[in-house]
């Protein structure tokens, strides 16, 4: 018979982030800080939930093309992470 220890360590694990998953979180970090700021320089709509919020449609035009000129230079400067990754690290680290 299994004792309580032996079921432990045959079906529980200790939850570790690699060094892999913490540069993830980081550039998804980076994206959001980089983008908020240009946002915050472009934007004039109300602040909601800490984020900036264009008014018109040139505006959120201005926002979109540099975020994803944000995303291309983090993928370019980090090619082991594949763009979804990288999209599924953002999206996991949006407010």
């Amino acid at each position: 018979m299994y004792e309580f220890k032996d079921f432990m360590e045959l079906y529980e694990c200790k939850f570790e982030i690699t060094d892999t998953d913490f540069l993830l979180v980081q550039l998804a970090e980076k994206y959001h800080r980089v983008t908020e700021a240009y946002d915050r320089t472009v934007c004039t709509g109300p602040i909601v939930h800490g984020s900036i919020i264009p008014v018109t449609q040139f505006e959120r035009e201005k926002v979109n093309r540099y975020a994803r000129g944000v995303f291309e230079s983090i993928a370019l400067e980090f090619p082991q992470f594949s763009r979804s990754e990288l999209r599924r690290a953002i999206s996991a680290t949006d407010r």
